[in-house]
């Protein structure tokens, strides 16, 4: 029914030929149903010989009987194989409709080529030492004044503490005390803010030294994926496409820019925490499952119960589990402890 041919790293061309007779079969059943409702003046309607309409739908009906048929063949092959799909099957060359030769095309799957991990040994990541001057904190200050409505008129110790309670900061009787504490919020903002910057640059000299280039199709059918949920959200909050570029100040294109690239990070870390995790031989445990679980249930109470049964719902929880568990133990060898949240340790 079908050969295989591997091209580079990540292409595999299957040759898949449709015997014509299953072919010619479908063909008459989707001519019978095209033509089943046709008025055409002097038959009745329904009535009209089919050879008389077929000339002129042979085309399309052709093609229309290739593309309900193709998908099964396709879909036969690629489980016979063993293909792990990253992007969809594309036509490189359709098949010719008319003799009575098998039908027979080419389709270009696209796999993602298998990568080897670099030397973690030379992921490094410089440290800087946090430190908020004072016009930050008045800064802040003066914001708070501008966007709380109070009784008192000034900065001052009063002023304080009624923004205090309106924050629900606790301990502040004075203005020095507000100022100390928005001291230490700015300080913890700004740790999480470059703890986060180190890990993201620790993961791309990671994905650099593994030298791991995602395949474009892939990067391409991640990207138009945003473009569909971003067009289905537009779509439910009733904002038309259109006026939301208007308002925003941003075309189209750069949008689809943003979506590339953004599609091109997200893959790349995806395959190197699967690269790291299969490695360093990480697993997933059932308890692990077991305590997402229970977060969620305490997190999202109205959530459905029933998603907990669902086997592919389950699946996706364990691999979500599984990359966690590699971030976590990539950082934690490539850069040490100190190197983690909070949340993390």
């Amino acid at each position: 029914m079908y050969t295989r041919e591997d091209k580079g790293e990540d292409t595999i061309v299957l040759t898949i030929s449709v015997p014509r007779e299953s072919f010619d079969k479908s063909y008459n059943a989707v001519l019978k149903d095209q033509t089943k409702d046709s008025n055409v003046k002097g038959f009745r309607k329904g009535k009209v010989p089919t050879d008389l309409l077929e000339p002129s739908m042979k085309s399309m009906l052709q093609f229309d009987t290739f593309e309900k048929l193709a998908p099964m063949y396709i879909n036969t092959a690629i489980q016979k194989e063993k293909i792990e799909l990253i992007a969809p099957p594309k036509y490189s060359e359709l098949p010719k409709f008319d003799g009575k030769d098998d039908l027979e095309f080419k389709v270009e799957t696209t796999i993602m080529p298998k990568f080897k991990l670099g030397n973690m040994k030379k992921v490094k990541v410089e440290k800087e030492t946090v430190e908020i001057e004072q016009k930050d904190v008045d800064q802040a200050i003066k914001e708070l004044k501008t966007n709380n409505e109070t009784k008192a008129k000034s900065i001052c110790d009063s002023w304080a503490k009624e923004i205090a309670k309106k924050l629900e900061l606790k301990d502040i009787k004075s203005l020095e005390d507000l100022k100390k504490e928005i001291e230490r919020i700015l300080t913890t903002q700004k740790e999480q803010m470059l703890m986060q910057s180190y890990q993201e640059n620790a993961l791309k000299q990671a994905i650099n030294l593994s030298d791991i280039k995602v395949p474009q199709a892939a990067i391409e059918f991640e990207a138009k994926e945003r473009e569909k949920a971003f067009e289905q959200d537009m779509q439910q909050r009733g904002v038309k496409v259109e006026d939301f570029i208007k308002q925003s100040g941003i075309d189209m294109e750069q949008m689809r820019e943003a979506w590339l690239k953004d599609a091109k990070e997200a893959l790349e870390s995806d395959v190197f925490l699967t690269l790291y995790a299969d490695t360093k031989d990480i697993k997933v445990e059932k308890e692990d499952i077991d305590k997402k679980i229970e977060v969620i249930k305490k997190t999202q109470p109205d959530v459905d119960q029933s998603i907990f049964d669902n086997e592919q719902w389950l699946e996706y929880v364990q691999r979500v589990e599984r990359k966690e568990k590699a971030f976590k133990k990539f950082i934690l060898h490539t850069l040490g402890k100190e190197f983690l949240n909070k949340e993390e340790k």
